[in-house]
C-alpha cells in the first residue's frame, strides 16, 4: 500500500510538472526576422524580448490579437519573417500586413 501511495504522489507530481510547462509555453512569444537585430534585448508592452541574431523570443507576452502584437514588435524590430505568439502561428496575410508599419 506504501508503494502504491509513492507511485500516485510522484505521478501527480509529473503530472502538474507537465501542466505548468505546457502552461508557460503558451504564454510567451518568438519571432524570427528577415535581418539580425541590432538590439539585444527590447521591451514591450510590459514583455522581455530577447534577440540573438535573428531570433527574438519573450518568456511571457500579454494576451494581444496576434496581428496587433507582430505590429507592435515589428515597429521596433523591423520587418518579421515568422511570428508564433502564445501558440498561435501568423499566417502569410498576417505577416504582410504586420510588416507594413516595420521599421527600416
Amino acid at each position: 500500500m506504501r508503494i502504491f501511495m509513492t507511485a500516485l504522489v510522484a505521478a501527480s507530481a509529473l503530472s502538474t510538472a507537465g501542466m505548468a510547462t505546457s502552461a508557460f509555453a503558451a504564454e510567451g512569444a518568438v519571432l524570427k526576422l528577415k535581418a539580425p537585430s541590432k538590439a539585444p534585448t527590447l521591451i514591450q508592452d510590459g514583455a522581455m524580448w530577447r534577440c540573438n541574431g535573428d531570433v527574438c523570443a519573450a518568456p511571457q507576452v500579454k494576451s494581444l490579437p496576434i496581428g496587433r502584437a507582430c505590429r507592435k514588435v515589428a515597429a521596433e524590430l523591423g520587418p518579421i519573417v515568422s511570428f508564433n505568439y502564445r501558440g498561435q502561428d501568423l499566417d502569410a496575410a498576417g505577416l504582410a500586413d504586420c510588416n507594413t508599419v516595420a521599421k527600416s
